[in-house]
């Protein structure tokens, strides 16, 4: 039994750390994002996505966590006693925060669609439409 409750634990610690990960792995830099390569970009082009891009990084910097308590579901688990509200608020404080994460991400890449030429933007649809096709 305490082989098991040691296991849930490393589970939803590494749940946490995979949560908080994903909050600051938002998107890759400009000069690193291959899209941005293959686009061909002129420089002009290149510095305001880099600004979009850290303007996103700051944004999701400041996504509060207030509501997701460090050991929550940890303590429920070796409680032994089962806590619906516990739970359930903690699950939730998990969404909003990805939320809010995916909502900066696709505003970065809307963003940066209008600092694409039509070609650009043309270039983009054709690769995505023949990545799903792959």
């Amino acid at each position: 039994m305490k082989k098991m409750t040691r296991v849930a634990v490393l589970l939803l610690s590494a749940a946490g750390f995979s949560m908080t990960a994903q909050a600051a792995d938002v998107a890759p830099a400009p000069s690193q994002d291959p899209i941005v390569q293959h686009l061909k970009l002129s420089n002009e082009q290149v510095t305001k996505i880099k600004s979009l891009h850290d303007q996103m990084a700051k944004s999701v910097e400041q996504v509060s966590m207030k509501d997701v308590k460090d050991g929550a579901l940890i303590d429920v688990i070796q409680s032994g006693k089962w806590n619906e509200k516990a739970v359930k608020d903690q699950l939730a404080a998990f969404s909003k925060v990805d939320q809010q994460v995916r909502y900066y991400r696709v505003k970065y890449y809307f963003d940066v669609n209008q600092v694409l030429t039509p070609e650009q933007r043309k270039q983009v649809r054709d690769d995505l439409v023949q990545a799903a096709t792959n």
